[in-house]
């Protein structure tokens, strides 16, 4: 609703889509001479309004979230740090009645466990109760060695070249290159509107 997509998916299409990313533009930073082609990328060539709502979202979700988290990440890495990336897939059981089904795994959902809330809570299942004890031990782990490793939990690689990460949820494993297509859309995408400098030589 903060972003202006309309609650009944009969209503968006595309040109709903263009004037929502035009709007948000200045949060998002994606110039407007660029939108057709982000539209062509989350979107391509479907009317569908549940696919485009679902290409809004990942717009929004990846321009404010996972391209950062993987230029950061990548950068710590570069510069020598120990680095732990992670993608939280779980959805808990105290979420907002307005929150779209369709959304796994939200901004912040994982600080729900990270403070052992469903195990504070009623209502929790088993699953969300064992998922928080997991994530309490990575986060712990890693406030005192710098690494989330030890006994009994999955295994989280270190993010190096392979860009291996944790996707943490009722299913926990290893994974790589996080939104590596997206990264590698949005550089193309931005690396081509950069001014050409005038003098090559330089």
């Amino acid at each position: 609703m903060m972003m202006g997509i309309p609650l009944n998916d009969e209503t968006l299409d595309k040109k709903m889509a263009i004037k929502i990313l035009q709007k948000l533009s200045s949060i998002t930073g994606i110039q407007e001479d660029l939108i057709p082609a982000v539209i062509e990328k989350y979107i391509g060539d479907s009317n569908d309004p549940v696919k485009i709502r679902k290409g809004i979202v990942e717009v929004f979700g990846d321009t404010l979230f996972g391209i950062p988290s993987v230029i950061v990440s990548r950068g710590h890495r570069d510069a020598g740090a120990p680095t732990y990336m992670y993608e939280f897939q779980y959805y808990p059981s105290f979420s907002s009645h307005l929150r779209p089904k369709n959304v796994v795994g939200d901004h912040g959902d994982e600080i729900y466990s990270v403070f052992g809330a469903p195990i504070l809570r009623e209502g929790a299942s088993e699953e969300e109760i064992k998922l928080s004890k997991m994530v309490m031990k990575f986060w712990a782990n890693f406030a005192r060695n710098g690494n989330p490793n030890g006994k009994g939990l999955p295994h989280w690689p270190e993010y190096d070249q392979k860009e291996g990460y944790l996707q943490i949820g009722a299913t926990t494993q290893q994974a790589q290159r996080l939104k590596g297509e997206q990264v590698a859309f949005w550089t193309e995408l931005l690396v081509n509107k950069q001014p050409k400098p005038e003098h090559s030589e330089l």
